[in-house]
């Protein structure tokens, strides 16, 4: 406890617990078959024709190009649409969940999804990074839990045990450190 002027505040350590899908409402079935989604899918197999996809003039690399060709790609979706059942039809549900939960970088503060390019001067391929970027980061954002392999187990318990020792080797260098500092005087 800190005592502020007349006021006491206590801080507490909250436990961080990370989302996990397989508490919810969804099925085992539902949750595998999301983390073969999050393992096989690409970004060329997002369904484009459910995005606004429009190009402007680049202000990236490219010299006199840029200036004459619009070839920065932009990625829209209006407010409301992102994860709604008739656009994201073709991201499961468990994921669909954890976005929602966690939110990505591109969403607008209206709702939509807002995702621009400009790194290459051919307006296909910075559509393609558009695309790309989105599914980096749904990718990045999305997490299921596993179990624990043997491996992993004997690893966190020899950190455990390696822990223990260095804290024992340092609390005993402190003692000798403080032993030292006092001063024995034989009168």
């Amino acid at each position: 406890m800190f005592r502020i002027g007349l006021r006491t505040r206590c801080f507490t350590r909250l436990p961080c617990l990370r989302y996990n899908s397989t508490t919810t409402q969804f099925s085992e079935k539902e949750i595998e078959q999301s983390k073969k989604w999050l393992e096989s899918f690409t970004h060329s197999e997002i369904p484009t024709h459910v995005f606004d996809i429009t190009y402007s003039r680049s202000s990236g690399p490219g010299g006199q190009k840029v200036n004459k060709t619009s070839s920065k790609a932009t990625v829209a979706l209006e407010p409301g649409r992102w994860l709604s059942s008739e656009v994201c039809y073709w991201i499961p549900k468990p994921v669909q969940a954890q976005l929602r939960e966690k939110g990505i970088r591109y969403v607008t503060k209206t709702g939509g999804l807002l995702i621009q390019s400009d790194t290459s001067r051919s307006r296909d391929v910075n559509a393609e990074m558009c695309f790309k970027r989105l599914l980096e980061e749904i990718k990045s954002k999305v997490y299921f839990a596993r179990e624990a392999s043997e491996e992993d187990k004997e690893k966190w318990s020899q950190l455990e045990v390696d822990y223990k020792e260095r804290k024992k080797y340092h609390k005993k260098k402190q003692s000798e450190k403080k032993k030292s500092r006092s001063r024995k005087f034989d009168w």
